[in-house]
């Protein structure tokens, strides 16, 4: 899971046990230790902290998110305000900047309905890449 190193992150700001006390706060991931399904994060301050992967959010990534929409917003009873919210928020995170990509997952976290639907934890991603993987591997195989 290499490809994400150097993802923004968002340590869930419910966490009960965090070893730098970052709850809620942006960092950037700089190692997948994955025996452990753990992430190395480091944060504004130069801080690192070691965090289980299912403690960690990101929003879901650009590419998935028009497949996400379309079965989300019936699902989830979704009006036209709250795509448009969310497609402003990937706009804003598109800038790169890491205070931009704060800004979109904390305007994600703070709606309801948006965060079910755009935002999932690391471990959710490296699930759902392995899934993916799996499912590639089995349709490519002859008979």
């Amino acid at each position: 899971m290499k490809d994400l190193v150097g993802i923004q992150v968002m340590v869930h700001p419910d966490l009960t046990q965090d070893p730098v006390n970052k709850q809620g706060h942006l960092g950037t991931i700089t190692h997948i230790v994955d025996d452990d399904r753990a992430a190395y994060v480091r944060f504004k301050n130069q801080a690192f902290g070691l965090y289980s992967t299912d403690a960690l959010l990101m929003l879901i990534p650009p590419e998935l998110i028009a497949d996400k929409l379309r079965s989300d917003v019936i699902e989830m009873n979704m009006d036209v305000t709250d795509v448009v919210d969310i497609l402003e928020m990937y706009q804003i995170h598109a800038a790169g900047t890491p205070e931009a990509q704060q800004e979109a997952l904390d305007w994600a976290m703070t709606h309801d309905k948006i965060s079910k639907a755009i935002i999932f934890s690391v471990e959710d991603w490296i699930e759902f890449q392995i899934d993916r993987l799996d499912q590639q591997q089995t349709s490519g195989r002859g008979r």
